[in-house]
């Protein structure tokens, strides 16, 4: 896919006139070096880039991070393929399972794979010996997740197993936290002791893994271990934090701005209904803007008559039910406002800021999800210190 590059403000203005994203990569890196300096030295990093970055652009994110982590952490085989069109050549490590026809595939474009199962290990292991190459594997390992991983009952001896297949090399073994953003964590303790006690077995019998790793953001920052040397940071990196406990216990900065513009205005009278369902209508006089964005660009339904906008630094609440494509906003006796102006629905104006956090607490759901959802296909346009900007239709 073709990257357009906008060189002066002029281009930058006529691309924002519909509904836009900004993204300041300075800020995922200075979340970057926040972390760094929350683990033990000498700690690698995994930058967890899927679902598009979470969100904020996969290929423009990945070459901000290239040469700064020690593996980029993608969800799929076409991200891999995108990042690869697009030059980036740092590790890619790849969560979940591949297929066995997908094996050659993914060992021509050199990623580091996950194996969940003696099976899986045995499958990988026949593509690569017949390939003639080598693929990198780390083996994941369940101690309590519920999902990948081979079970921690039986872990020890399908490792042992596994080692022996020709074709791979074992350079990582890792684990998953499912709830490392409570405080405290009796669970998550007892996965970080049982997984170090099977690294610790596993050692007794010759078996060792360069690296070693479980922590995702919330683990990196509530679960230490002196036995694990790798951390797989995904949404602090943006700014969001997992959970509120954590606001007081680092400095993170929210990397992305969800933009639009008023593309109508009318006044109603009392006794007027907006959108589906008449779910609002007004009890006095009102300006009602209409904005072009709903749920089909990936703005939560659910935020339905709960929600807030900013407005010339001032929040408005949203009238009614968000529409599969535009919202209407109530600005009561407002009656200043013109066509084009700019509204915002993720980020800051003046003292005011809408963050991802309070919008999921909104709508009921996960800040993961504020972010992930949004539409790939509205324009971003990032910021760095040498003040230039992209348009990445991802």
């Amino acid at each position: 896919m073709a990257i357009e590059t906008v060189s002066t403000q002029t281009q930058v203005s006529r691309l924002r006139k519909g509904t836009w994203m900004e993204v300041d990569l300075d800020r995922i890196l200075r979340n970057l070096a926040r972390l760094r300096r929350k683990v033990r030295p000498f700690t690698r990093f995994m930058a967890v880039v899927k679902a598009n970055a979470y969100g904020h652009g996969l290929v423009p994110v990945s070459r901000a991070l290239q040469g700064k982590v020690d593996f980029l952490g993608i969800g799929s085989l076409k991200e891999a393929s995108l990042l690869r069109e697009q030059g980036i050549t740092s590790p890619l490590f790849l969560f979940g399972r591949i297929f066995p026809d997908e094996a050659p595939l993914a060992l021509q474009m050199n990623l580091v794979l996950t194996v969940s199962s003696l099976e899986e290990a045995k499958a990988i292991s026949e593509v690569s010996v017949g390939l003639q190459k080598t693929a990198s594997v780390h083996v994941k390992v369940d101690t309590g997740m519920g999902r990948l991983g081979i079970p921690y009952s039986t872990a020890l001896s399908e490792i042992e197993k596994m080692v022996t297949l020709p074709g791979l090399k074992f350079d990582g073994i890792y684990t998953h936290f499912p709830q490392a953003e409570r405080y405290p964590e009796p669970f998550g303790e007892k996965q970080l002791a049982d997984f170090e006690k099977l690294i610790q077995n596993l050692r007794r019998i010759g078996i060792s893994f360069p690296f070693r790793h479980a922590a995702n953001s919330a683990g990196a920052l509530r679960l230490k271990s002196t036995w694990l040397n790798l951390v797989r940071p995904g949404i602090a990196l943006y700014g969001i934090y997992p959970a509120p406990s954590f606001e007081g216990e680092i400095e993170l900065e929210p990397a992305l701005s969800l933009k639009t513009r008023i593309v109508f205005l009318k006044r109603l009278a009392p006794g007027e209904s907006v959108g589906y369902g008449r779910e609002f209508i007004t009890s006095r006089p009102t300006t009602i803007a209409v904005l072009p964005v709903g749920y089909a660009q990936g703005y939560p339904f659910h935020l339905s008559g709960k929600g807030e906008v900013l407005y010339r630094g001032k929040r408005f609440p949203i009238a009614g039910r968000i529409c599969m494509d535009s919202m209407m906003i109530d600005l009561g006796d407002f009656t200043e406002a013109q066509v084009g102006e700019e509204v915002t629905l993720v980020g800051s104006e003046g003292e005011e800021r809408m963050s991802p956090e309070a919008l999921a607490r909104l709508a009921k759901t996960i800040p993961y999800e504020i972010v992930t959802r949004l539409d790939p296909g509205i324009p971003r346009f990032y910021q760095t210190r040498e003040s230039s900007s992209e348009n990445l239709p991802f």
